[in-house]
């Protein structure tokens, strides 16, 4: 992607007026009086008000937006304040492409440094900027991007997990079953590393440049080699079988099929479970359904 390429972005010059600030206090609830009252400001010693900090994170982030372009997301920004900086003063804000490192599931991770500089070309902002940047030329699906990054037939992930009275008494209450020391027959869902959050391989889905309608759980499978019981600690590794697609009422649906393998801590099977999930995608990214 052409982000890939640069180094230096140009850098914008902004003056901050009294009029930008209170109409961010407004948004940002924050009427601190030395960010309009310039008797307030020079009673604690400077000759004007000040810029809210967040007001100059708030641009820096508006910028990287037009200086990475519409195929990147930016995922995490920092910044750091070294300098007050004045109400009507010139501000310089730039930033540096750092890093361009290609991920597995065929994005490319973006590093950037960013700053914004006073009259004096003082640096009175410092921060860092992680974005992924999408690849060029999405045409349908990306099946083979996704068994790639999934993994597809090999082992995406191993967690351990300590199987807690509290938590099976709770799963109980939830689907109104009696706990006790044995977890109820379904309890299979609470240890799947995916619905935890904790094995996340497919997030660029949510990022692809069509609507999406539709989503969720299409089937769920176990089969018990024994019951799970308060005190196990179970380890759970997951592998991504099947990755395909196929005409839906609500558009194109894609389904990623996977099986997690339950084992105690003895090493024994306990279970196998086989998860269907699907998102569904309108392809024309627009217009009418058909």
């Amino acid at each position: 992607m052409s982000a890939v390429a640069m180094q230096d972005f140009d850098e914008r010059v902004v003056s901050p007026s009294t009029e930008h600030l209170l109409r961010w206090a407004a948004a940002a609830d924050d009427y601190s009086p030395i960010h309009f009252d310039r008797a307030v400001a020079q009673a604690r010693g400077f000759e004007e008000p000040l810029v809210h900090g967040t007001w100059k994170a708030a641009v820096l982030r508006r910028l990287l937006v037009s200086w990475l372009g519409p195929d990147c997301v930016i995922r995490d920004l920092s910044v750091r304040y070294l300098k007050p900086d004045a109400v009507g003063r010139a501000l310089r804000f730039g930033g540096r492409l750092v890093s361009a490192t290609p991920v597995d599931d065929g994005s490319t991770e973006l590093r950037c440094s960013v700053w914004v500089r006073d009259e004096d070309d003082r640096v009175t902002v410092e921060g860092e900027c992680v974005a992924t940047a999408e690849p060029d030329g999405v045409d349908g699906l990306p099946l083979d991007r996704l068994r790639a990054a999934v993994r597809l037939g090999q082992a995406a992930g191993t967690f351990t997990y300590r199987v807690e009275e509290n938590d099976v008494a709770a799963f109980a209450e939830a689907i109104g079953a009696t706990a006790g020391t044995s977890a109820p027959a379904t309890y299979f869902a609470a240890l799947d590393p995916v619905e935890r959050r904790d094995l996340n391989l497919d997030s660029f889905l949510h990022r692809l440049p069509y609507p999406m309608t539709g989503g969720g759980n299409a089937f769920n499978e176990v089969t018990y080699e024994r019951p799970i019981r308060v005190g196990d600690v179970i380890t759970v590794t997951t592998r991504y079988t099947e990755v395909y697609e196929k005409a839906g009422s609500r558009g194109t649906l894609l389904f990623r099929v996977r099986i997690n393998e339950m084992r105690d801590q003895t090493g024994a099977l306990v279970a196998t479970s086989r998860c269907g999930h699907v998102l569904s995608f309108r392809l024309d990214r627009g217009g009418d359904e058909q």
